[in-house]
């Protein structure tokens, strides 16, 4: 494979892993309690995200966490489905990346696999390392999902966190 072609493909395995991520957070909101309705994908911006609805307005995670927390307890009954809803696209990301690895290599191209949880890897690495965690600690709240965890449930969020990092880990490892 080319790198050229190595290059493409790494650009769409992104968008496509980014875009499970937040139908992750929305199939896990929806279970939760927030209507359908109430939520958009936004794949087109950045960061991307799932916008809910509050009255008239569009909430973006960005711009106003803490408004978006407020929208989110008024239908979340329980810390579990707060939990479950912002863990959801890590998990269906996860998931996701585990099923076309899986078949990649079923299929004899072990490269793309390989590739393919690299590129997983990589991307929870500068999420949570880069994007969330620093800016957490600097501004004292939450800044994207490992901290939004952690705001929700300490040990489950430290225990998830570990998961998905090992998780990714053995799959570029099997992969390998």
């Amino acid at each position: 494979m080319g790198p050229l072609l190595l290059f493409i493909l790494i650009l769409v395995w992104v968008f496509a892993l980014i875009a499970v991520h937040e139908i992750g957070h929305f199939i896990l909101g929806w279970i939760g309690g927030l209507p359908a309705r109430d939520m958009k994908l936004r794949l087109l911006a950045f960061p991307q995200h799932v916008a809910l609805r509050d009255g008239a307005e569009w909430i973006s995670p960005v711009r106003d966490i803490r408004r978006y927390v407020e929208v989110t307890r008024r239908h979340f009954r329980t810390r579990a489905a707060a939990f479950a809803w912002v863990a959801g696209g890590m998990m269906l990301e996860l998931l996701w990346t585990g099923a076309v690895c899986g078949a990649a290599l079923l299929g004899g191209y072990r490269e793309i696999a390989f590739w393919a949880a690299c590129v997983s890897l990589g991307m929870y690495a500068i999420n949570v390392g880069l994007m969330d965690l620093p800016w957490a600690l600097r501004y004292r709240t939450a800044a994207g999902d490992t901290s939004g965890l952690w705001e929700i449930a300490h040990w489950p969020a430290v225990i998830f966190s570990v998961c998905m990092a090992a998780s990714r880990i053995l799959l570029v490892v099997g992969c390998a």
